[in-house]
């Protein structure tokens, strides 16, 4: 049956520019001497979004009685983007902002053929159509419509809204974003974890007073372009891109595009108008989404309108939201609920990009995990990293802790944090205070992260075994951070000098958890000003390493998984078979999984790795072992050769 799709609401005239360059050599005219900019209109807004669903459906929609450029900003808002060639396309270099009518609503003069709609798509844009009671089609008026509503900022308020609410609330779905949720109140976090924005978002939802109007809403919430939540019935989903988190592709991408909103609300309506559930809906909006993201205006430049991908979708991640925040809840444990250790197996001999197993897994430069602990931690402190390198003249430096188990990685953690953020600007300076003699040796360090400023980088010192004591004083280092951590400046005798725009960062050597390091005997933390050191951090890490953490740790064999793709990727390239899947004995793998503790953590996994007889073979065979007394200064050699045994 061929549904009756009517599209209404905003709508814009989108202005884009870009430079051009005339040859100067072969003009007369001064002007093409110099950078010289195009300019076009484009349809944007509701209009925008009928021309993307034209492409699948048929589509009834207002239309303009001029040529979008020969508009008035008193008749439809304008707006106004610089666009640069990415290379594929245009992207938007910089949004130049709007302009509009001086005096109340926009005139909005189009044509529109009325006529009864089954699925009725407003795009609300919160400029003017949401209190143009004669402009709203008569669909409106059919309780049997499905009506479709893109709301952006300010939400759930206006003529319109009041009126769907009342009267279309069993037959209307609602399609924000999150930063708009967050405008109007909801406190949910950012770039942390999936899990973490999914438990934040169910929280508002259930506790916070001014969501109390919408918890009968069928609800699509937009989390950037990497995810999204249904909310229906007192019940969410999260859906989520398994190697991205919320603001990820922004980051990546040499620009930004318009009309995210107009491609996922025609993604998701042209599944919808297809008899799809809305599970693949919501996956089909996020495609289109990313697809425009990707292609980027084109080389017209235009708006990309073919957006809607076939094919699978189903590597989309999707899992129920718990209406109780459980002790650490994680997708990986959640229905359908992944096998770990079938699930860590995969990931060593086919690598965690497979579509078949939506993980969320985190990528910091060549760093990657999938402990929702180490995620959270790792984004706090990228996200103060960001932060940081954003102020223009910061009083004092960033300082933040990092504490792990021997083994655990927190020097190379720390530098792929850095290299995720900004590599060209960061310069990695790393000093062992266990090593320093006295206070001149620390003053030494400060002048090295000045030299590095003076030079126009931003210094990140990496002070290893900053727990260390100093003579017979238990953490008698401490003290001396204290200054320079607060007022961004060192003493040297009568003098003071300024470090400058840097990043501290203090490497326990004797805690392997921030709770260890703050809980040790008061008289101890007293008297080395522990609490001022503290005070003085903005964050802090946990890495937990390869080992379980304690008995309901399950997912060591995640982490381990994970270490160990790489670690062959990079050393036994050889090993791999031409589809990229890693040839190794069952055994050996499981050996690799499930050995109880290794003695040093990620460097003993890697010592196995370079003790083994590998490089003139195509398969790692249980004969490629060393022998257990060599294995015993890694792990319990007798044990893991038991276990290669095992059938």
């Amino acid at each position: 049956m061929t549904l009756n799709v009517t599209v209404t609401g905003d709508i814009t005239v989108d202005w884009i520019q870009w430079p051009v360059k005339e040859d100067a050599d072969v003009s007369r005219f001064n002007w093409k001497s110099h950078l010289g900019f195009k300019r076009k209109a484009l349809m944007g807004g509701a209009l925008l979004l009928a021309d993307m669903l034209s492409t699948s459906l048929r589509v009834n929609h207002p239309e303009l009685e001029v040529k979008p450029e020969n508009t008035d900003p008193s008749e439809f808002i304008h707006s106004f983007a610089e666009l640069e060639d990415s290379g594929k396309g245009y992207h938007v270099k910089r949004f130049l902002g709007y302009t509009g009518p001086e005096d109340g609503l926009p005139g909005m003069p189009f044509k529109f053929r009325d006529s009864e709609a089954d699925v009725l798509v407003i795009d609300d844009a919160g400029n003017g159509f949401r209190e143009m009671n004669d402009k709203w089609p008569s669909s409106l008026r059919n309780e049997e419509t499905l009506i479709v509503l893109k709301m952006s900022s300010p939400l759930f308020t206006g003529s319109l809204w009041r009126y769907l609410a009342e009267n279309h609330r069993e037959n209307l779905i609602t399609i924000v974003t999150v930063d708009d949720l967050r405008e109007f109140g909801a406190n949910i976090s950012r770039r942390l974890s999936w899990e973490k924005t999914a438990e934040d978002f169910m929280w508002q939802m259930n506790n916070n007073p001014a969501m109390a109007d919408l918890r009968d809403l069928n609800m699509v919430v937009r989390i950037g372009l990497e995810g999204a939540v249904h909310y229906s019935g007192g019940d969410a989903r999260l859906f989520y891109h398994p190697h991205l988190f919320e603001g990820n592709l922004f980051e990546r991408s040499p620009g930004k595009m318009q009309g995210y909103g107009c491609a996922f609300t025609a993604g998701f309506t042209e599944s919808i108008c297809r008899g799809h559930d809305i599970d693949d809906a919501v996956r089909s909006g996020m495609t289109a989404s990313m697809n425009l993201h990707r292609k980027g205006f084109t080389r017209k430049p235009d708006y990309p309108l073919n957006i809607f991908k076939a094919g699978d979708i189903s590597w989309i991640g999707s899992v129920k939201i718990p209406h109780q925040g459980r002790d650490l809840w994680t997708i990986a444990d959640s229905p359908p609920i992944f096998d770990i250790e079938s699930v860590s197996r995969h990931i060593v001999i086919n690598g965690y990009r497979q579509r078949r197993c939506p993980l969320p897994i985190a990528h910091f430069g060549k760093l990657i995990t999938a402990d929702r602990t180490e995620i959270e931690g790792y984004q706090s402190i990228r996200n103060l990293m960001i932060e940081y390198l954003k102020t223009e003249n910061p009083e004092r430096p960033l300082c933040i802790g990092v504490f792990g188990p021997p083994g655990a990685g927190k020097s190379f953690a720390v530098k792929q944090l850095a290299a995720s953020v900004d590599p060209e600007r960061i310069e990695h300076l790393n000093f062992n205070i266990s090593q320093f003699r006295d206070e001149e040796d620390l003053i030494d360090a400060f002048h090295q992260i000045r030299d590095a400023v003076l030079q126009g980088k931003i210094a990140q010192a990496f002070f290893d075994e900053f727990d260390s004591p100093l003579g017979d004083k238990k953490l008698g280092w401490i003290r001396y951070f204290l200054a320079p951590m607060q007022d961004g400046e060192f003493r040297e005798g009568d003098s003071m000098h300024p470090l400058g725009k840097s990043i501290l960062i203090f490497a326990g050597g004797t805690n392997s958890t921030f709770q260890e390091f703050e809980s040790q005997d008061p008289d101890i933390l007293r008297e080395a000003k522990v609490r001022d050191f503290i005070s003085r951090l903005r964050g802090y890490v946990n890495i937990i390493g390869p080992d379980p953490q304690h008995r309901r740790d399950k997912f060591f064999m995640l982490r381990r998984a994970i270490l160990l793709r790489s670690m062959f990727e990079r050393k036994t390239p050889h090993l791999f078979d031409a589809r990229g899947r890693l040839r190794i004995d069952r055994e050996v793998l499981n050996a690799f999984l499930k050995i109880p503790e290794y003695r040093h953590g990620v460097r003993s996994m890697e010592a196995i790795l370079d003790m083994s007889i590998l490089q003139d073979v195509k398969r790692f065979e249980k004969s490629s072992l060393p022998p257990a007394g060599q294995l015993d200064l890694h792990v319990d050699g007798e044990l893991f050769h038991r276990m290669v045994m095992e059938n």
